[in-house]
């Protein structure tokens, strides 16, 4: 009897998981893009569809960020920076969010309220100096906004607005700081272009994007030549191309069957790393044609859903269910990926005080019934979780969750969780219809 109340318990449990704000609406628990703390390679910052997800020591251990902790109306697919200090930038359809090195705490920055920021960057070597670019609706029409920083803290607007403007990505050439490049789309949402300013952000020149393109997502720019810009499209297929001017003109580097969802560009600008459902395909540049031929080095099966490039390693977003990790790094160019984080392996960050993560701890339990993460509750004193000495540890989000010792009941909850997810995810893939542009996925190295 017990058992079965367990069971039923758990059913509850996972289903309250499932509908909770802290399962981003509903999606199914997956990582989309990766950030390695340009001061300090031990501080990863991952964004998922459930919240954020944090490591200080290179991925050993992991710790939970809850949506609310950040905007009480949750996040879906946010872009993300680290900036000075560790702080974490998020841009958001309503502001600009920032949280300090713990991921306790959030603040808005006054300068971008209200603004849909849709695109963060920081620059290399510097991370103090970040840029962010919004889409503000004026009369009824699109334009774009372009604010930066110098001290990770003060913002200010660089130049006018972009009129006829929907801003996608923006990019800094390492090399030549003062270089940005801006990927958008008309007000109608139906020609990508690029613009490009040579006066951080105070001035642009608008150029075309290839030929027959609809959307265009810069990528990366080359860190010793800031006229080398990659860029990719999704429609009318899987695109990357690449400019030696620019982005004066363009060249096409490989195309897939399937939107290429991760991108990133090796340390050296010598190596590209491409992927997506059907996995990753590393490209090595190779003498000739100015710079713009690459061959194949390395494919992997692995499929991706983000991918990010750093001195540490190629670091991949995977799919727990079928690749067996969540986040995993590759040591030898792509060949082969080590996990560096598994979802049962995650536990709720430890805030204390007033701080804006502590309402985590109220969600943690359907959260970690429904990936499969350990209940038994590891909060600070300024959590609501109780035991009424039955083994079950309870919390005001409503939710209850198994301790028992029961070797049989965490396969059973796990795979139980598995067949849900899995079900609403093919529910999902077969009944969606192609997303918008403007809401494709897109990733820094």
């Amino acid at each position: 009897m017990r058992f079965a109340i367990l069971c039923a318990l758990a059913v509850s449990c996972l289903l309250a998981g499932l509908r909770s704000a802290a399962w981003a609406n509903g999606r199914y628990p997956a990582a989309g893009q990766l950030v390695v703390d340009p001061a300090d390679s031990r501080h990863i910052v991952v964004r998922a569809t459930f919240g954020l997800l944090q490591s200080f020591d290179a991925g050993s251990t992991w710790s939970w960020i809850c949506e609310e902790a950040v905007s009480p109306d949750g996040f879906q697919d946010p872009e993300i920076t680290v900036t000075t200090g560790g702080r974490i930038d998020m841009g958001l359809p309503d502001g600009l969010a920032v949280g300090d090195r713990s991921g306790c705490q959030w603040t808005r920055v006054p300068n971008l309220a209200n603004d849909n920021v849709i695109d963060l960057v920081a620059r290399a070597g510097d991370p103090a100096t970040v840029y962010a670019v919004a889409a503000v609706t004026v009369n009824g029409a699109f334009n774009g906004l372009v604010a930066g920083t110098t001290d990770g803290v003060s913002w200010a607007l660089d130049g006018d607005l972009l009129p006829d403007t929907y801003p996608l990505t923006i990019e800094i050439a390492p090399s030549r700081p003062q270089r940005l490049y801006l990927g958008a789309e008309d007000g109608n949402l139906e020609t990508g272009f690029i613009d490009v300013s040579d006066d951080g952000g105070a001035s642009w020149t608008m150029h075309d994007g290839p030929a027959g393109v609809d959307s265009v997502y810069l990528s990366a720019v080359d860190p010793q030549d800031p006229d080398r810009v990659y860029l990719r499209s999704y429609f009318p297929q899987g695109s990357l191309y690449v400019s030696e001017d620019g982005a004066e003109t363009w060249s096409l580097i490989d195309e897939s069957d399937v939107p290429l969802t991760g991108f990133a560009l090796s340390p050296d600008g010598q190596q590209i790393a491409v992927g997506g459902t059907n996995g990753i395909t590393i490209l090595r540049r190779t003498a000739g044609d100015g710079g713009s031929a690459f061959a194949v080095a390395t494919t992997s099966s692995l499929p991706v859903s983000c991918l990010t490039w750093t001195a540490s390693g190629l670091f991949a977003c995977a799919d727990e269910a079928t690749s067996g990790f969540t986040i995993g790094v590759s040591t030898d160019g792509g060949g082969t990926f080590a996990p560096l984080l598994h979802l049962a392996d995650l536990t709720p960050v430890s805030c204390v005080g007033d701080a804006s993560a502590t309402s985590c701890a109220a969600q943690w339990c359907s959260t970690a019934m429904a990936i499969g993460a350990s209940c038994a509750v590891k909060v600070d004193a300024a959590s609501d979780a109780k035991s009424d000495g039955t083994g079950i540890v309870s919390t005001s989000a409503g939710c209850a969750c198994n301790t028992v010792d029961n070797p049989r009941i965490p396969g059973i909850l796990i795979a139980f969780a598995s067949m849900i997810l899995r079900a609403r995810r093919h529910s999902r893939l077969a009944h969606s219809r192609p997303a918008p542009a403007v809401a494709m996925p897109h990733q820094h190295h």
